[in-house]
């Protein structure tokens, strides 16, 4: 009886403290949808783009949670661009941790 107390007690107050919090963060780019004309050509759909621009966004939303929680317009995408994981907690209105592999890949820089 005396070592199941203790077992529990392990559970209850040890373990807590030994795990760790983690999580993730995304970097999204949010961009206005080519139109009609310009999805054509290709080249016509890259103009298109740099006229109207993007924004990158650092969350810890996916594409598709960012979407369904924050106001995305019906004409703009959200698509990923990198991710990385963090440790710790995410409390706090904390800042999220910086990118491992360095600074925000630029658009030319990214894969397919």
């Amino acid at each position: 009886m005396k070592y199941r107390r203790l077992l529990s007690a392990f559970f209850i107050f040890l373990l807590p403290a030994l795990s760790q919090a983690e999580y993730r963060v995304f970097v999204l780019k949010i961009s206005k949808s080519p139109s009609a004309s310009a999805e054509a050509t290709a080249g016509q759909a890259a103009a298109a783009e740099e006229e109207q621009g993007f924004r990158l966004v650092e969350s810890t939303l996916d594409p598709e949670q960012y979407r369904a929680f924050y106001p995305v317009a019906a004409d703009e995408t959200v698509t990923y661009i990198d991710t990385w994981r963090c440790y710790g907690r995410t409390g706090g209105m904390q800042p999220h941790c910086p990118n491992p592999k360095g600074q925000i890949p630029s658009e030319e820089n990214s894969g397919p």
